[in-house]
């Protein structure tokens, strides 16, 4: 499925991100953060998608069920980097950061 087919429905954000604008579509319920960008083929250019969770946490990540390589980037509440991870498809190795952040960038 196409990028903006499949979240056509979620509320979209542009940032910048190393001096371009990436469109990211918002994963802020449960079921929303729980699919992510697992279905897609193929990221578009610039394109993404903006984790936001209401109180900082730290959980993992796994790229076990999407088969595009991504980056992770896990931000605290004022959208500073903590860390970031490049992903392979399929990897099963969990990412975590080394505190808690409160939105996640994947690109």
């Amino acid at each position: 499925m196409h990028f903006h087919e499949m979240f056509k429905r979620y509320k979209k954000v542009k940032i910048p991100i190393k001096g371009k604008k990436y469109t990211l579509a918002v994963a802020d319920t449960f079921e929303k953060k729980k699919i992510g960008l697992s279905m897609l083929r193929k990221l578009p250019n610039r394109c993404g998608m903006l984790f936001v969770y209401n109180t900082p946490v730290n959980h993992a990540f796994t790229m076990e069920k999407t088969s595009i390589p991504l980056t992770i980037i896990f931000l605290d509440k004022e959208m500073k980097i903590i860390e970031v991870f490049k992903c392979r498809p399929y990897e099963k190795r969990k990412v975590r950061p080394k505190s808690d952040y409160s939105y996640v960038i994947e690109i």
